[in-house]
């Protein structure tokens, strides 16, 4: 009967050991797929925000994830949104004032779609106030 017990006991910490280890492999897929915008110039310099389902780049408090200040040079209210679409990041200008361009200078159409791999940079505005995807 003992020897029951303790064959029982082997394969419920063996079970609990492999779904320990399913799921931690679970979490660092997950965590690998999170894609980022990092600052690297301006007001944000150095600072990283994670795109989520979407982000909104501008100055208005109540529609913008990354708020600059009333009066950024170059910076409309609501400027430009970054998404994932179909696990691809998408950069999209919201008919801002000044323009939105990537990092080789190329200013974006208004409400048109720009996908950006992993070290893809854009701008708001004026160059100093660059991204990178991460």
């Amino acid at each position: 009967m003992q020897n029951y017990i303790w064959i029982l006991v082997l394969i419920f910490v063996a079970a609990v050991i492999t779904y320990l280890k399913s799921a931690r492999g679970r979490e660092e897929e997950n965590c690998g797929d999170e894609r980022y915008l990092i600052g690297m110039g301006g007001v944000y310099d150095g600072q990283t925000f994670p795109i989520g389902k979407e982000i909104v780049i501008g100055r208005d408090v109540n529609q913008c994830g990354i708020i600059y200040p009333n009066g950024s040079k170059g910076v409309s209210s609501v400027h430009c949104k970054v998404r994932i679409e179909n696990e691809r990041v998408a950069l999209i200008d919201l008919s801002s004032s000044y323009g939105t361009f990537r990092d080789n200078g190329e200013r974006l159409s208004s409400n048109m779609v720009y996908y950006l791999g992993p070290g893809d940079g854009f701008y708001v505005g004026d160059a100093e106030n660059i991204f990178l995807v991460k």
